[in-house]
């Protein structure tokens, strides 16, 4: 897949991210064996054109990120219509509920609802004698015929390995059978399927089964629904089952179960259990030598055992036994009722679905590979911390839209360490950090200036040989800041403001240390032409004071004659005085 970049047919949600939770840890971009998870602006998502549905991401994910798109609603509806709605549950159920009987678990679903419940193994038993048959043909291929029970390997085989298409067995999966069984049993019924398996989901929709799978649910979908509804299957009586499991299939949900139920007649089988021995295989196939008639296939390493929606509070060991338990107690049960069962199609037919590669140029990926620095193989570490195998491989995800430059581990931290360092080198303010015992881990070219010390010298040394540790001394002890308190270093002729922290996570504690000399000289000037400004000003205003009393006086005594005159005036006028 390197150098490559995708598109896919008829693609379908089958799960979407929780952004909230999604922490960016690239753990589902590592383990997706088709690289189906695209990271774009910093957030994961799942590119439903490239995705399997294997459900990998879903169970290896840390932070429970993935979040499965449910089909519940849906046939919460389709119980409230007038259809019947039959269930197919997975023989996996036997480890499923390792606390209540098939029996138990089949009235629980009733109560929900469900009209009919029959087990997907009555179609595996179907599907195994349609696998016989071809196994009695002998081997006519040049390949072994690769089975087709598991969709999630059907869909990488049609994906991206699509000239091996030929080689799948023009077989119907046992969910297949079944559910046109169950059709065909109860005319006009509605069919949900209920297992681990999150491939069924797009088994489903294709195309070519629309109307013969309504839907499908998670044992974890239906056992949430259970505990809101309050039904504890293990305090439930049993049903009895349902009239068509007749003939049972059981050991389907196993590595190796549908080999179990042939006859090779002296032909090789081989087994490929996890995506990683099927890719092994199917590459195997494409070199050509293989002598094997039949290959049986699971994407789950451990069986559908194994499945995403699988409970998984028993280990894999302990749900083996159980089914085996199971499988055994299926010879000792004896039907009431043998209804003829309804003889249904087993045929399938799987047609390429190919991926379409763009090769990029060694120009296109150099190009992408210089952005991150590494301009020479030495460069490329492949240390697969981004999710991808190689540096180039990560570069044609990046030139694909499916990765970004900021992804590699390894540059960001070069990014991130250069930066730091160069404003640890370009502040002009002194940084001096020490350990628990405070002794000094760096001094920058600021400290050096300011304390006339080279940092080769002094690294090693306790700060108190330095400065006063008191302040670092009491930060170590107690935890807490010293902000901005003003220090004199007077043999220095220096006036500082120091803020003092710890960084616990790294047990060390950083001093910085600001030269205010300068700036308190400044002020000591500025105070001084302040208080020179307030004499001259208050010299003024005694001046202009002396100068308007001055000046009232004068004026008052030239008033006072003024008013003398005139009415001296008036009287005259007026005849008074005798004339005078």
């Amino acid at each position: 897949m390197l150098n490559m970049s995708y598109r896919r047919w008829l693609p379908l949600a089958v799960l979407r991210i929780k952004t909230a939770n999604c922490k960016n840890c690239y753990k589902c971009v590592r383990l997706c064996p088709v690289k189906a998870i695209q990271v774009k602006d910093g957030q994961a998502c799942v590119n439903d054109e490239r995705c399997i549905a294997c459900g990998t991401c879903l169970l290896v994910c840390p932070q429970q990120a993935k979040e499965i798109i449910s089909d519940l609603l849906a046939v919460k509806n389709m119980l409230r219509g007038k259809a019947p709605v039959c269930v197919s549950i997975a023989p996996a159920l036997a480890a499923a509920w390792p606390h209540a009987s098939l029996g138990q678990v089949i009235t629980a679903l009733k109560r929900l609802g469900f009209a009919h419940v029959s087990q997907t193994s009555a179609g595996a038993a179907v599907v195994s004698r349609a696998y016989q048959k071809l196994v009695d043909r002998g081997r006519l291929h040049a390949n072994p015929l690769v089975t087709t029970a598991c969709p999630a390997v059907v869909k990488l085989v049609e994906g991206y390995y699509p000239d091996l298409v030929p080689f799948l067995a023009p077989v119907a999966s046992p969910l297949l059978a079944h559910a046109r069984m169950l059709k065909a049993y109860y005319p006009g019924a509605q069919v949900v399927f209920i297992g681990p398996c999150l491939a069924k989901k797009e088994e489903a929709a294709r195309p070519q089964n629309s109307g013969v799978i309504d839907g499908v649910l998670l044992y974890s979908e239906i056992a949430a629904w259970l505990e809101e509804e309050g039904i504890d299957p293990a305090q439930l009586p049993a049903s009895d089952w349902s009239e068509l499991d007749q003939e049972l299939a059981a050991l389907y949900p196993t590595t190796g179960g549908l080999l179990k139920y042939l006859d090779p007649k002296g032909q090789l089988f081989l087994g490929a259990n996890g995506l990683g021995q099927v890719t092994d295989l199917l590459e195997g196939m494409r070199q050509g030598g293989l002598t094997a008639s039949l290959a049986e296939c699971n994407a789950c390493a451990g069986g559908c055992l194994d499945g995403p929606g699988m409970p998984r509070e028993e280990s894999l060991v302990k749900r083996k036994e159980r089914l085996a338990g199971f499988q055994a107690a299926l010879s000792q049960k004896e039907s009431s009722t043998a209804p003829v069962l309804p003889t249904v199609d087993t045929t399938c037919d799987y047609r390429p679905q190919p991926v379409t590669v763009i090769p990029h140029t060694e120009a296109e990926i150099l190009k992408v590979l210089s952005k991150i620095g590494k301009t020479t193989p030495d460069a490329e570490l492949n240390c697969g911390a981004c999710g991808y195998a190689s540096c180039r491989e990560k570069a044609a995800a990046v030139i694909d839209g499916m990765a970004e430059l900021d992804m590699c581990m390894p540059y960001m931290r070069s990014r991130a360490e250069s930066l730091a360092n160069l404003v640890l080198q370009s502040t002009a303010n002194a940084i001096i950090v020490v350990d628990k015992e405070l002794v000094i881990q760096d001094f920058n070219p600021a400290a050096e200036r300011m304390f006339v010390r080279q940092a080769s010298k002094v690294i090693g040394l306790p700060v108190g040989q330095i400065i006063p540790d008191e302040d670092f001394r009491a930060v170590r002890d107690s935890g807490e800041w010293v902000v901005g308190k003003r220090v004199i270093y007077s043999s220095l002729g220096l006036v500082t403001m120091q803020t003092i922290n710890p960084i616990e996570a790294q047990g060390l504690i950083l001093g910085v240390i600001a030269d205010v000399t300068q700036y308190e000289r400044q002020e000591r000037e500025l105070s001084h032409v302040r208080a020179e400004t307030l004499d001259k000003a208050q010299e003024v205003i005694n001046k202009q004071m002396r100068v308007a009393q001055e000046i009232a006086g004068l004026l008052g005594e030239v008033t006072a004659d003024s008013k003398m005159l005139l009415l001296r005036l008036i009287k005259l006028v007026q005849g008074d005085e005798d004339g005078r």
